[in-house]
């Protein structure tokens, strides 16, 4: 298993500096922010089973970005919608003539079936049903949600994670790219670059591509009439 203690003896190595120890934990900070935007890989990939116990719920603290969430008791997906879609509220029906009101009617008990990503919370669609007053036999929905978990930060000379251990060249070449530029080595620093992005590059394509292996991909398509 890799360790942070063999990247930076690696580092020092590629470098041929004894003399930046002090400098590669900065350097790997940086790698390490770079791999939260940019590495999409299958080692990087946690899952969990969240109540929707309110409207809005605080992204976990190691979030990268979405991978996906259903339902926990149909396995239906969920929609993706961006700010400027989706409503708070469900209706019983949008086919209905309108309520006493002259508004559509709303069904509060409908089951979240969307969600989109507001600032650091997680916002279900429509917004979840709760009993008032609170009834303590009442189970929220729950839904299975994957994620891309942002690195581990690696601190003490036997830390590892997922991405270090699997994937050692975005640690190594972003480190040493770092490094090449504090020496003002342009050519190297180009060089280690395009090394680092071919091994983010081919890690997504390998995602990408895993997740469709093993059977015929079918599509389903929704028509409305």
């Amino acid at each position: 298993m890799a360790t942070y203690q063999q990247l930076q003896d690696e580092v020092m190595g590629w470098l041929n500096r004894r003399d930046v120890a002090s400098l590669i934990p900065g350097w790997v900070r940086m790698v390490e922010t770079e791999i939260a935007e940019t590495l999409r890989a299958r080692c990087m990939v946690v899952s969990g089973v969240q109540p929707i116990d309110a409207a809005y719920i605080t992204m976990p603290p190691d979030f990268a970005t979405m991978e996906s969430i259903r339902d926990a008791t149909t396995g239906e997906l969920f929609e993706l919608k961006d700010e400027w879609s989706g409503h708070w509220f469900a209706a019983y029906n949008d086919r209905a003539p309108p309520g006493p009101t002259g508004i559509q009617q709303v069904n509060p008990l409908a089951p979240c079936t969307a969600y989109r990503l507001l600032h650091d919370c997680i916002e279900f669609l429509p917004h979840p049903w709760f009993p008032d007053p609170p009834n303590p036999n009442w189970q929220p929905q729950q839904v299975l949600m994957g994620w891309y978990q942002k690195p581990k930060p690696l601190l003490l000379p036997a830390d590892t994670n997922p991405v270090l251990d699997n994937l050692y060249g975005v640690y190594l070449f972003g480190t040493c790219k770092y490094g090449a530029m504090f020496e003002l080595d342009d050519d190297r620093a180009q060089q280690m670059d395009a090394a680092w992005q071919q091994v983010i590059t081919r890690a997504n394509l390998w995602k990408q591509q895993s997740d469709y292996s093993g059977a015929p991909f079918r599509a389903e398509i929704a028509v409305r009439f």
